[in-house]
């Protein structure tokens, strides 16, 4: 493990030209809406680089979130692992554990530049007061190709992850018959429409996770990272997985889960 954290970390500045303005406030260390996703191989470099357990930082700093797949449709996401907002790793302006900081950390914000338009990235109102953002960096073709290959290598290790804890990727939650709960204080507007915030969507999935147990049953499984041969095992099970993911070809929506009570229950969608 320690030698693919190692190859892997060399790569997040390789060829790179940016680094964080001194008029930056480190928002993107602090925003609650700008989520940050993380894989076990990343909460595997910051137990390395803190010198914590996984378990511990799993219970502390970690959450379930959940990513929606369409803008349009809410209540349909992905389960998926978020680090905690605000970071406690950020020591003033700086991460206290640059080495082991997440992947996502590492590309942002240059990697949004490939995967969105320029003008569309800096007129979200998220990133009104990032300057990064409003005055992007130049990306080389150098270093394009290293961002691509972090990417590629980020989304192999979140398959990982969830084929880990989850056995399935993705693993996508359809919320839809849960709709009617937490919506007590939420204001509706004359014609009848309400904006249903995201943290209460996660507040609904995280309680139903509880109940279930699912969340003791994946802090027992993340607690087998606290283990060299636990490490090991990780590492086996990715050299699988990378080929599963691989030959997929990506995201594939085909079978989604939903909660019956405190479980969860799979269903195939008609295509």
């Amino acid at each position: 493990m320690q030698g693919y954290l190692a190859e892997r970390f060399a790569l997040f500045n390789q060829w790179s030209t940016f680094s964080c303005p001194d008029s930056c406030r480190r928002l993107g260390c602090k925003e609650p809406n700008l989520r940050v996703p993380i894989s076990l191989v990343d909460l595997a470099a910051l137990s390395s680089a803190s010198g914590q357990r996984a378990t511990e930082l799993f219970r502390r700093d970690v959450k379930i979130g959940f990513d929606p797949i369409r803008e349009s449709e809410p209540w349909i996401g992905r389960l998926c692992l978020e680090l905690k907002k605000p970071c406690r790793f950020l020591d003033g302006k700086e991460c206290s554990l640059y080495r082991g900081r997440p992947v996502a950390c590492a590309l942002f914000p240059e990697y949004r530049f490939l995967t969105e338009p320029l003008e569309r990235v800096s007129e979200k109102s998220i990133f009104r007061d990032f300057p990064c953002i409003q005055t992007p960096c130049s990306i080389s073709p150098r270093r394009r190709r290293v961002l691509q290959e972090l990417g590629e290598i980020f989304g192999k290790e979140v398959f990982l992850s969830e084929f880990y804890l989850f056995g399935f990727s993705p693993f996508v939650v359809d919320l839809k018959n849960t709709a009617g709960e937490g919506l007590e204080g939420i204001p509706v507007s004359e014609d009848g429409k309400t904006t249903f915030p995201h943290h209460r969507i996660e507040e609904i999935i995280s309680q139903r996770l509880t109940q279930g147990g699912y969340l003791d049953d994946w802090g027992a499984r993340i607690g087998k990272l606290d283990s060299a041969d636990g490490l090991e095992d990780l590492i086996k099970i990715k050299r699988s997985t990378d080929q599963i993911a691989t030959a997929s070809g990506g995201f594939s929506l085909n079978i989604v889960h939903q909660f019956d009570g405190k479980r969860l229950y799979p269903f195939r969608l008609r295509k």
